[in-house]
């Protein structure tokens, strides 16, 4: 149980250490191309993370830009060592593929 007469961030970090977080770490400027995809499919991208390995967990992974027209990011997960995917699929009309600038955060549990 948390001792609720510490700050908020200091509850945050113990749980998060409680909960065998090594490190949390975020990369500012990750190139994610999404994909095309034919209207109503979704496709996976795996990217490229040095470091990532798999019990670790994304946190959060968010564009930094405009996703192409009819394009919905749909989650990110560790799928192998070094290795994010991410899932996309089509909302109302096909999806021509472009690279987009993501952030993304994951919390190291190896």
């Amino acid at each position: 149980m948390a001792d609720l007469t510490k700050s908020i961030p200091h509850i945050l970090e113990q749980l998060i250490l409680d909960g065998g977080v090594e490190v949390v770490n975020t990369d500012t400027a990750l190139s994610v191309t999404v994909p095309s995809i034919t209207d109503p499919d979704i496709a996976k991208v795996d990217v490229t993370v040095t470091g990532v390995a798999l019990g670790d967990s994304v946190l959060t992974a968010d564009p930094t830009e405009a996703l192409p027209t009819n394009a919905r990011f749909q989650g990110a997960y560790v799928s192998a060592t070094d290795k994010i995917t991410f899932v996309f699929g089509s909302e109302g009309g096909n999806v021509t593929g472009a690279a987009k600038t993501f952030v993304v955060t994951w919390l190291d549990r190896t």
